[in-house]
């Protein structure tokens, strides 16, 4: 399992869907919608992710740090910036030698050639984009196949033996195929 860490407002500026929404809407939205999408990721390929917000874009009473969804949310302070938590990150990681398990999303140029020198791979925002909708056509076929299949599986009748279904259609139909009546209770066949 390997870990994605996003630049987070690299990437909201980046993508044309969530540029829209901090216009249109708001730029917390725009956080909501990024992260939901993330989470599809991480369900869908099992790879942990972390997204990075400078602090300066968000309400003075934030924490530093939050789980959403099953993504982590890191933000930055007034004496370090979004940048500066992922070089952070990623030098720690370079010290554990554990860079090959780590991945950065980022347009931004200097960042990505900053952690390339610590052995870090990095993706640009189509790489990442690309990515996250392959995950979210995986999830929406999977759930697909699920829903049709759990439609079929769920009725009783599809898990009954052919023989018996057709037993108990018989039954319930009255028609006996000439058996003879079976006995009434106490024992006495009725005519």
């Amino acid at each position: 399992m390997s870990r994605l860490v996003v630049d987070g407002y690299n990437i909201l500026h980046a993508w044309p869907d969530l540029a829209r929404a901090m216009r249109t809407e708001s730029l917390e939205e725009a956080r909501r919608r990024l992260v939901t999408r993330l989470a599809e990721y991480r369900a869908t390929t099992g790879n942990e992710v972390l997204v990075v917000f400078d602090a300066r874009k968000r309400s003075p009473a934030s924490v530093d740090r939050e789980i959403v969804e099953g993504v982590e949310i890191r933000y930055g302070s007034a004496h370090e910036s979004a940048d500066h938590v992922i070089e952070r990150l990623m030098y720690e990681a370079s010290r554990r030698g554990a860079v090959l398990e780590m991945i950065l999303a980022t347009d931004d140029h200097l960042q990505r050639d900053l952690v390339r020198g610590m052995g870090v791979p990095t993706m640009g925002s189509r790489a990442l984009l690309t990515e996250v909708q392959r995950a979210e056509g995986e999830r929406s076929g999977e759930i697909r196949r699920r829903d049709e299949k759990g439609a079929v599986s769920d009725r009783l009748e599809s898990r009954i033996d052919p023989e018996v279904r057709r037993q108990l259609e018989a039954i319930r139909r009255g028609d006996t195929g000439g058996a003879p009546n079976p006995p009434a209770p106490g024992g006495r066949r009725l005519t």
